[in-house]
């Protein structure tokens, strides 16, 4: 059996919203009680459940992301700089993680206000941000269930690597809760590499292999680009992409084997393990013919590539 959606998924999807929630609107009158799921087989295969957290990554997410530290305030300056954000201009990062972002956009005087569902995760920030002495709203929060914000209430919703997780119909519900209705932003950010990079090589054959096996992996870009196409119908402006900071290091494919390993799902998915341990098996005797040596380290440039759209809801 597959499971099934809540009927209220805009405001739930699989995941019951605590009556307690710190906020405010039209997300507290939704709230959903169901318990938003029927049984499923075991065998099955599901884009992530909302009790598969990262907790197990928080501690060396930093470590793996590997973007140093003048790249993440390159970021944050082009952030400010395209949204025109300002001292007070209230930004909401969706997914945050270990705040890799954090630190540089509230030094900027931001009001800033980041979830994550990973409680490991978003203890790793809340020690950055006490580390400084910066003030800041914290809060371990599913992006699946009414983000916490009050309506109307956001300039800048930010995201990396996190948004495309989501289910767009439910991305652009919370939009238009939060945001400002004249003026405000969406920010979306990614790693990029070169096709030929170790990294993008090793990724190519994994999603194929995904493929070769029966299942279907997730279109991150697809997703997205959902939302903006969405959000440009009803007039929002969309900027041309832009690479905003660029930087090197040291890859090995056995890096990336090591990163799946670790990981509950892959691409995107929930697999039986069974599929999941054949498939990486299939990946490393693959990359040693392609590579020769997977523990061999190779440079590769990286850039990170930030896209945004001015929004005008009326």
């Amino acid at each position: 059996m597959i499971r099934t959606a809540c009927p209220l998924r805009s405001a739930c999807l699989f995941r019951r919203i605590s009556p307690n929630a710190p906020f405010r609107g039209s997300a507290a009158r939704n709230r959903c009680r169901c318990d938003g799921t029927a049984a499923t087989d075991a065998a099955t295969t599901r884009i992530f459940p909302p009790d598969m957290l990262y907790d197990d990554q928080a501690t060396t997410y930093d470590m793996r992301a590997g973007i140093p530290q003048p790249a993440t305030e390159a970021v944050a300056e082009a952030l400010v700089e395209i949204t025109g954000a300002g001292p007070g201009t209230s930004i909401l990062e969706v997914g945050a993680g270990t705040g890799l972002f954090s630190i540089p956009l509230i030094q900027r005087s931001v009001r800033y206000t980041a979830f994550d569902r990973s409680a490991a995760m978003i203890g790793v920030l809340r020690e950055k941000v006490a580390r400084e002495g910066l003030p800041a709203a914290i809060v371990v929060s599913d992006g699946n269930a009414a983000w916490p914000a009050d309506d109307a209430s956001i300039s800048v919703v930010f995201s990396v690597r996190a948004l495309h997780h989501l289910e767009p119909d439910h991305v652009l519900n919370e939009l238009h809760r939060v945001l400002r209705p004249n003026g405000s932003w969406l920010a979306v950010g990614r790693v990029r590499r070169p096709a030929d990079s170790p990294s993008s090589v090793m990724r190519r054959r994994m999603r194929w292999l995904v493929q070769q096996a029966g299942y279907e992996a997730r279109n991150h870009e697809a997703r997205m680009e959902t939302v903006f196409a969405a959000l440009e119908a009803e007039g929002g402006q969309r900027l041309e992409p832009r690479t905003v900071a660029r930087w090197t290091r040291m890859h090995r494919p056995a890096d990336s084997l090591a990163s799946w390993e670790g990981k509950e799902g892959l691409a995107g998915l929930e697999l039986p393990q069974e599929a999941k341990g054949a498939i990486l098996a299939d990946l490393r005797a693959w990359a040693g013919a392609e590579f020769g040596r997977i523990d061999a380290p190779a440079e590769q440039e990286e850039f990170f590539e930030l896209t945004a759209i001015n929004v005008t809801f009326s």
